[in-house]
């Protein structure tokens, strides 16, 4: 038997929550300090935290002591960049999600390719939500303001929380093994990175506003939409026809502005809701999709400002004097193909690490 809440969830019998309302998921888990996953509090069950970049990544990359740099310019180490996790979600996500995941792509990227072939893309899509969950519900727990005499309020209290939801149902389904249509797949992009010694063999990269994400890990490059039902994989494929060799960090962040564009522009927009059945509590997250696929008139100048937020940074340290802010913005200055529409395998030789 199933018992609901005035605010819309859904918990069985012995008090396990069978789905978060939206109500719910902001006060519990954005608001709150309780399980990211399952929702049990603290003095319910033994808590050990949740790393928001996986510690395997971590110890790969040597990054447990490397600082990051967060919304509001503050710094913090990757090691302290936790969530709060209960000891049994926290497991739970190593043995059945982290282990597999680490596995397959520390053999590269044909190790990636033939998994997705034979297993298809749920479990990388979804590890994908995963992390990109973590991360902004990190946010509800630091400060925006480094200096209390300008406010106590937090990184997350600019968010609308209810960009999370759906991907929330989603991670939740890895743990209570819901069913999920086919149609809930966001866009997936398992791209081949360059590796050479100029630069990094990590990058973290995501757009909230957006739902996008891109994780770069060796030769592997992940990049995903996660909440377009595929719109971005259509409305992308001629670019990717044309993409001839491994891509470097600017290029991937480049695909990364890309995908962001399109998903900002998608004019019709899926919708996704969960089914309960009320007898055994079974869950099914399910897609209502538009007729049609359609884009909102977009500018150059648009896409260029996205790219230039993603790829300022990189800048600093390539020595290009066409590679400026007013050409990247303006649309003038692209990183994956030249003028004649042909794939650039050098963008990056002028980077000095």
């Amino acid at each position: 038997m199933l018992y609901k809440y005035v605010d819309g969830s859904l918990i069985d019998e012995s008090g396990k929550v069978i789905y978060f309302s939206n109500e719910s998921f902001v006060s519990r888990i954005c608001e709150g300090d309780d399980c990211f996953l399952c929702g049990s509090k603290k003095e319910e069950k033994k808590f050990n935290d949740e790393h928001v970049i996986p510690k395997w990544l971590l110890s790969k990359h040597d990054l447990f002591k490397v600082e990051i740099t967060l919304p509001n310019e503050s710094k913090i180490r990757y090691d302290k960049y936790t969530l709060p996790c209960c000891e049994e979600c926290n497991s739970y996500l190593g043995q059945n999600i982290e282990t597999e995941i680490q596995s397959i792509t520390g053999k590269g990227i044909e190790s990636v390719n033939q998994y997705i072939v034979k297993n298809g893309p749920w479990k990388i899509f979804l590890w994908l939500c995963l992390i990109f969950l973590k991360t902004h519900l990190k946010d509800s727990l630091l400060r925006m303001h480094l200096d209390r005499r300008k406010g106590d309020g937090n990184i997350g209290d600019i968010y609308n929380w209810g960009f999370l939801h759906h991907i929330h149902c989603m991670v939740r389904a890895i743990r209570e093994n819901s069913s999920i249509e086919s149609q809930c797949c966001g866009s997936l992009f398992v791209l081949q990175a360059k590796v050479t010694d100029h630069y990094d063999s990590y990058d973290y990269r995501d757009i909230y506003e957006a739902n996008t994400i891109l994780l770069r890990t060796g030769d592997v490059a992940f990049l995903a939409v996660l909440d377009d039902s595929c719109s971005a994989n259509n409305f992308f494929y001629n670019h990717f026809q044309r993409i001839s060799g491994p891509l470097s960090p600017i290029q991937l962040r480049e695909v990364l502005s890309h995908i962001t564009l399109l998903n900002l522009k998608l004019k019709n927009r899926p919708r996704y809701f969960t089914k309960v059945n009320p007898k055994n509590g079974d869950v099914t997250i399910k897609a209502e999709l538009p007729e049609e696929w359609e884009l909102e008139d977009h500018t150059r100048e648009e896409l260029g400002s996205i790219l230039w937020s993603n790829v300022s940074q990189m800048i600093e340290s390539m020595e290009d004097p066409n590679l400026t802010e007013e050409n990247v913005t303006q649309g003038l200055y692209h990183f994956l193909f030249n003028e004649k529409d042909e794939f650039i395998k050098n963008s990056m030789d002028f980077y000095k690490k």
